[in-house]
């Protein structure tokens, strides 16, 4: 049977690549999504077993994969019990002297329709399901392997026309590794941001400007007499500059720039910022110096 004998549908394959793609939009955990795609990818092929996985690199910087799809082809309980273990965390494949590491090594497909034969095969655990056919296929994103795709067994072999057929499914793959890669890196910063501030906080340390007035500069926060004031962002930005520059003259030009940044405004704006300060805490001793800016004196 040839390949143009049995083509790949590409109904079917559209049909994958945008149930993937849909289901990411809500779909947070790796192991559902890839699971379905590899589902599909052995039905597409006609392949028995196979993997998809994410390209990460050791201390000494050598390749290899974590799955994050594999087909559960246990062949007794000791197999049973260790595929139910590593499905959990994710089976590492991490052997260069074997058809999957030859994909690594090169960062190209490797296609062996006779393995038994292939000087790059490592050879198979005892009672391990027989090895007819096998293809493995990188994944790129931004120019990085992020991956591969390794399947095996299907009845007329592997040839590089299939990889052509496949680009799409493969794109795809690269495309939520890279989200996904995302996805951890913003989680990560916004972790950091929030220990930042929370450490912030422990180290705020308010300052009391009089007439019961404290101000907590790490949450940019006001309060009299331990009751919180309500203002607006841009007076609050007014009030820190007062407050971390008191008893010195805060040009306006540099209050300017720290409340409205890179936008242009008259005089006047800033002018009707400071009488809406004035009105809302008027005990404090907030004075103008004409042409320059504005001081606020405090015993600081």
């Amino acid at each position: 049977m040839t390949l143009k004998e049995s083509p790949i549908s590409e109904v079917l394959l559209l049909n994958a690549v945008t149930t993937a793609l849909s289901q990411y939009i809500a779909e947070t955990n790796p192991d559902v999504l890839f699971n379905g795609l590899l589902e599909t990818l052995l039905e597409l092929t006609g392949s028995e077993y196979g993997f998809i996985g994410e390209v990460f690199y050791s201390d000494d910087n050598k390749p290899y994969i974590k799955s994050y799809a594999t087909t559960d082809i246990a062949w007794n309980a000791q197999t049973r019990k260790l595929y139910d273990e590593v499905k959990q965390r994710g089976m590492l494949f991490s052997k260069f002297d074997s058809l999957y590491g030859s994909v690594l090594k090169t960062g190209q497909p490797v296609i062996s329709n006779r393995p038994d034969n292939d000087p790059r095969r490592c050879g198979l655990p005892q009672g391990h399901p027989p090895l007819n056919a096998f293809i493995g296929i990188p994944f790129y994103g931004g120019g990085e392997l992020l991956g591969m795709v390794g399947i095996a067994n299907r009845e007329q072999g592997y040839s590089r026309a299939l990889i052509d057929r496949l680009q799409p499914f493969l794109t795809t793959c690269g495309h939520l590794i890279q989200a996904y890669r995302n996805n951890l890196k913003h989680q990560r910063i916004e972790d950091e941001l929030q220990n930042y501030r929370a450490r912030l906080t422990e180290l705020d340390e308010p300052v009391v400007l009089g007439h019961g007035y404290t101000f907590f500069p790490a949450q940019r926060a006001l309060k009299k007499a331990e009751v919180p004031l309500v203002l607006t962002r841009q007076e609050l930005v007014l009030l820190e500059q007062l407050v971390s520059k008191c008893n010195r003259v805060v040009h306006y030009q540099e209050i300017e720039a720290q409340i409205w940044k890179n936008v242009i405004v008259s005089d006047a704006s800033l002018r009707s910022l400071m009488r809406r300060l004035r009105k809302k805490l008027p005990e404090l001793p907030i004075q103008t110096v004409s042409g320059v800016g504005y001081l606020l004196v405090l015993p600081c």
